[in-house]
């Protein structure tokens, strides 16, 4: 092809080739182009500015609000210290560090921006000065106290809200002058291209080679349209993707498990679906003891461990924190749910390596089967509580949801006889001997709780305790064994009784109280009491630890059960508030031919002794098993062979 008639592209553009000469006109549009131009530029660095103006503010509000929240947790802390103070007038050496710590964040507060400074009221700071003199002058009983004590709790609990709204409505005022430098950045842009378009067209009539350039330059902007569109279109399918998959483990996330799980049951209406509700153990522990990073390591690990264990047709989701969710539409009955979810217990069992160090978790999983009005927010519902029940009961892993035992009829029902039974008097005491494997003698008898409920007979915990747990009738059926058990242990000559209780009475703020109130009330030495909490309870819940101490400092020992479980570690058992270890009876079944059972718990037996701990070896039940504990040197035991749970034991030897 000839091209040498053409001009070439690069070619400059020769003055005397214009067929129109630069009139006024020209000049004018090029002078006005230029203004525009000129304030685009001064709009653009207005518009820089406003957003470093918004990006320091906000910058200014993150470390605000955590002085905020600091003063907020410093307020609590400060009223704590004033109470324990006003119960015990020995506890004024903690009043003095919460008070300089209060008002350390307080100055800093006052140092920091202005809407800060007007979050923390006059009345508060009157408020904190009132407590300050009252300590002070060892005024524990005074109305001004408490006075005081409730403006600080009322002032602090609002601050942060107080803050954000007032940094909200600056931010927004910021962010609308910036939209509005936008604005007007777009209109002179517009008006700037237009000009330009106008002026290089009207220029192009008589300079062709200068026109061809031009045309060149319109081909590349309409390349780059096309280049920005497919850009556009790639950012809606990444924006689809993350709306409904998990940015951290690449599982689907709660909205699409909704979408899933509802056309599951709409297109599979004459095939059952099946739900796996499955909640990491010892999750927290992990995260709070490694870190973070390394938490989200291991939920990674655990998603794809997950993923490998169920079938390809099966589908997968993470519900929320360390819980997922999996969706079967062709699981035959329960045995086949249960082996499905036995595979998944197996593989998230298995030790997880996070750099050099191993981590050991555990999975609850619950199990629901649709029915034929079955939707998805009541499937989830169903294996969620499925799941809860697993985790809730001793030994229990797995659990099937029972539309017949789970129903809100019967649940109501359960909970309303189960509220009457605590004010009726249908509640008893079984016991069962803790021994000197020595000599044999009964030194602890352990209190279980029974209900014998009308038209029932007698039930056992696990048919109601989980009832009692939802419902906050725990904390109440608990003050009820524990008063029972010290009335009936205070009429023994030194035999200690043991009682279980849960985090949910642990959390109760009147639970110390309680305690101290039945010691009193019983006059059963506080050391012949053991209250004897769970390795989940102790170690997966940080707020228990406190009441703990609190248990231990009124003489009250407290007792670690079910040890070995799957949830602690020997090496934790030193910062555990606790004076007694029962090991579990999963490693006595087979002590008198397992080795590696024995290096255990002879292990163990050198360890409590070290640390000055008791330990109690559960589920005892024939003379091999004892007479192999005694060669490993164990010197208390728990279990069948000593006795089974009888009433009235307690009042004889």
């Amino acid at each position: 092809m000839d091209t040498s008639s053409k001009p070439a592209m690069n070619a400059e553009v020769d003055p005397q080739t214009l067929q129109v000469g630069i009139r006024p006109a020209q000049i004018a549009t090029s002078l006005i182009l230029v203004t525009l131009l000129a304030a685009l530029g001064m709009s653009a660095f207005r518009n820089a500015d406003a957003r470093d103006r918004e990006t320091e503010f906000l910058s200014t509000v993150e470390e605000t609000a955590t002085l905020v929240i600091s003063a907020q947790r410093d307020s609590l802390a400060f009223i704590d210290a004033i109470d324990d103070w006003r119960d015990n007038s020995r506890n004024i050496d903690s009043v003095w560090p919460a008070y300089e710590n209060l008002t350390g964040h307080l100055d800093q507060i006052d140092a920091s921006d202005e809407i800060a400074k007007s979050v923390i009221s006059p009345t508060y700071l009157s408020a904190v000065t009132e407590l300050e003199s009252a300590v002070k002058a060892q005024n524990t009983t005074s109305d001004a106290i408490n006075n005081a004590r409730a403006t600080i709790l009322r002032e602090s609990r609002g601050w942060l809200t107080t803050y954000q709204t007032t940094a909200v409505a600056e931010l927004k005022e910021l962010s609308e002058n910036r939209a509005t430098n936008e604005r007007n950045q777009a209109v002179l842009l517009l008006a700037s291209l237009a000009l330009s378009v106008w002026l290089l067209s009207w220029i192009a009539i008589s300079v062709a080679r200068t026109y061809r350039k031009a045309r060149v330059i319109i081909s590349q902007e309409e390349s780059k349209v096309v280049s920005a569109r497919s850009a556009l279109r790639h950012a809606s399918d990444q924006l689809s993707y993350q709306a409904h998959h998990d940015s951290l483990t690449g599982l689907p996330n709660r909205v699409a498990l909704m979408e899933n799980l509802s056309i599951a049951l709409n297109e599979k209406a004459q095939q059952p679906v099946t739900v796996f509700f499955c909640d990491l153990d010892r999750f927290k522990v992990v995260n709070d003891s490694l870190g973070h990073a390394i938490g989200d390591e291991l939920l990674i690990e655990a998603a794809v461990r997950l993923a490998s264990a169920v079938r390809e047709q099966d589908f997968v989701a993470r519900f929320g924190g360390d819980e997922f969710v999996v969706v079967c539409t062709d699981i035959e009955d329960n045995a086949a749910a249960l082996r499905m979810a036995e595979r998944i217990t197996r593989a998230l069992s298995k030790p997880f390596d996070m750099h050099g160090d191993e981590a050991f978790i555990g999975v609850s999983i619950g199990i629901a089967t649709s029915r034929i009005d079955s939707t998805a927010n009541q499937m989830l519902r169903d294996a969620d509580i499925a799941m809860y029940r697993a985790k809730a009961l001793p030994g229990a892993h797995i659990e099937v949801f029972d539309i017949t035992a789970d129903s809100y009829s019967v649940r109501f029902d359960t909970e309303n006889a189960l509220r009457r039974a605590i004010n009726n008097n249908q509640l008893l005491l079984h016991w069962q001997p803790i021994v000197n494997l020595k000599n044999g003698q009964a030194h602890t008898l352990e209190a279980l709780v029974r209900w014998d409920r009308p038209g029932a007979g007698i039930l056992l915990p696990a048919e109601f305790m989980g009832i009692a747990e939802d419902s906050g009738l725990i904390v109440e059926l608990g003050r009820w064994v524990i008063s029972a058990a010290c009335s009936a242990a205070a009429l023994t000559d030194d035999r200690s009784v043991a009682v279980n209780v849960s985090a949910r009475q642990l959390r109760d703020i009147r639970f110390v109280d309680d305690l101290r109130e039945i010691l009193a009330e019983s006059g059963l030495p506080p050391e012949r009491l053991i209250l004897e909490v769970t390795e989940h309870t102790v170690i997966d819940s940080a707020v228990v630890n406190a009441p703990l101490r609190r248990v231990r400092e009124l003489g009250v020992r407290v007792a670690l059960d079910d040890f070995g479980t799957g949830y602690s570690s020997l090496g934790l058992l030193n910062r555990l508030p606790v004076d007694i270890v029962k090991l579990d009876r999963a490693f006595v079944r087979e002590i008198t031919t397992n080795e590696p059972n024995q290096a255990i718990v002879k292990a163990l037996v050198q360890l409590t002794a070290a640390l000055n701990m008791m330990l109690i070896v559960e589920g005892v039940e024939s003379d091999a098993q004892r007479k192999t504990l005694r060669s490993l040197g164990v010197l208390h035991g728990q279990g069948y062979w000593f006795g089974q749970p009888e009433p009235g034991r307690i009042l004889t030897k």
